[in-house]
């Protein structure tokens, strides 16, 4: 396998780990436990119609829209909320009672809340606040009540759950200071991001996305049975003869992308072939970058000067000038061949007088060598070299040399 491929896959590797790190809360909520945590029919439903439990959330219903002038088409479910709930308090919180609330009681959030680039995660925003400091139940105004809500009060918090996975954010309720909406209001400001999209912007700032990515971590290691948040499934929701809501037509919050994004499920075969025609630009690009990285252009590139490209050029440099240095009296340096030649070419006749028998003895050894040196241009060199040996106390002989050339 080429280098150059090895650090592509490498590089591929560690960008989908990134990724999974930053997704691995979205990724958690394709596993739905939402079920061990739901509100059962029967603590919803008595049969005898009397409810055995207390009401432990304060009877308060909080609903949010920019001004007090409520749009004809969410009137009736606002005042369904009212008729039905007569010994409820009920606080409407406008923009400027809203940003007056944050600027008296939560002043270190004031910042964050004039930032939000739209007035819906402001709303989302309010409405976690309400339940932390006041408790009770908070209500989209598009969904109107149809029947009374305290069965819900009977736990310490509630939120609703989506399909097909996750929770929602239009009806939830909670005892004042309980700790997943705390865990919300502190996790607020790290969420603050744009994406671009405006509407994954709301939702993964302070909308439901944000909310069930909450509820995932707060779950996570465990909760104690007073610190639960349960769950109101689908068909206590609405649609059913049973169900506490009704939902009214229209939306108060959904711009053109989000109608673009929703679309998108009446047209599911488009959707997907368009997905598989991305994925496959973006195979065909990386194949382009491929060939453009094993092309001499692009070596040539990361050796020149240029900054930009000096780690290249650097892991590059580092590979090329790596070799493994070997000690002198290894027997297995690699023979130079080249040398051999140039000894053949230059042949050496070498006599020597010993004059000094071998002995153990300090005393050093003298030995005269002759050499002639025959060259290819047929010129004739003597050369006397006188060596003198010398023993150490291990020993072992050292030689020194004395060379006279006489021409």
């Amino acid at each position: 396998m080429r280098k150059e491929l090895k650090y592509i896959i490498g590089a591929h590797v560690l960008f989908i780990l990134y990724l999974v790190y930053l997704t691995f809360d979205l990724i958690t909520l394709l596993h739905d436990d939402s079920f061990s945590d739901a509100l059962l029919d029967v603590e919803l439903n008595p049969p005898d119609g009397t409810l055995n439990k207390k009401l432990i959330i304060p009877k308060i219903i909080h609903q949010t829209y920019k001004t007090t002038e409520i749009p004809e088409v969410w009137k009736a479910g606002q005042q369904a909320c009212v008729d039905l709930h007569p010994d409820y308090q009920y606080i409407l919180w406008t923009d400027e009672m809203a940003r007056d609330f944050i600027s008296e009681e939560y002043p270190w959030f004031l910042k964050t809340w004039d930032r939000y680039p739209y007035p819906i995660q402001r709303a989302d925003a309010i409405r976690y606040f309400a339940l932390v400091h006041y408790g009770g139940v908070y209500i989209d105004l598009d969904d109107g009540c149809e029947r009374r809500l305290d069965p819900l009060l009977t736990v310490p918090a509630f939120v609703r759950k989506t399909i097909p996975t996750g929770i929602s954010n239009d009806v939830m309720g909670a005892v004042p200071h309980h700790e997943f909406f705390k865990k919300v209001l502190d996790s607020l400001q790290n969420y603050q991001r744009n994406w671009l999209v405006p509407y994954i912007t709301i939702m993964f700032s302070t909308g439901p996305l944000f909310l069930s990515v909450m509820w995932k971590q707060y779950k996570r290691w465990g909760v104690p049975e007073a610190g639960k948040v349960r769950i109101l499934l689908p068909e206590d929701y609405k649609t059913k003869s049973y169900s506490f809501f009704a939902i009214a037509p229209g939306s108060s919050w959904h711009l053109d992308d989000a109608k673009f994004i929703k679309g998108m499920a009446n047209h599911i075969g488009l959707a997907v072939f368009c997905g598989f025609l991305i994925a496959g630009l973006i195979f065909y690009l990386e194949y382009l970058f491929y060939s453009w990285v094993i092309s001499n252009n692009f070596k040539k590139l990361i050796n020149s000067d240029r900054p930009v490209l000096s780690i290249f050029s650097f892991f590059t440099r580092k590979q090329q000038n790596f070799v493994k240095r070997r000690s002198r009296k290894d027997s297995n340096l690699p023979v130079n061949l080249d040398y051999l030649d140039q000894l053949n070419d230059d042949a050496e006749v070498i006599t020597i007088d010993d004059h000094h028998s071998h002995s153990h003895s300090s005393s050093p050894t003298h030995h005269n060598v002759t050499t002639n040196n025959n060259n290819n241009n047929n010129n004739t060199t003597s050369t006397t070299t006188t060596t003198t040996t010398t023993p150490n106390d291990d020993g072992e002989n050292y030689i020194s040399k004395n060379n006279d050339s006489l021409v």
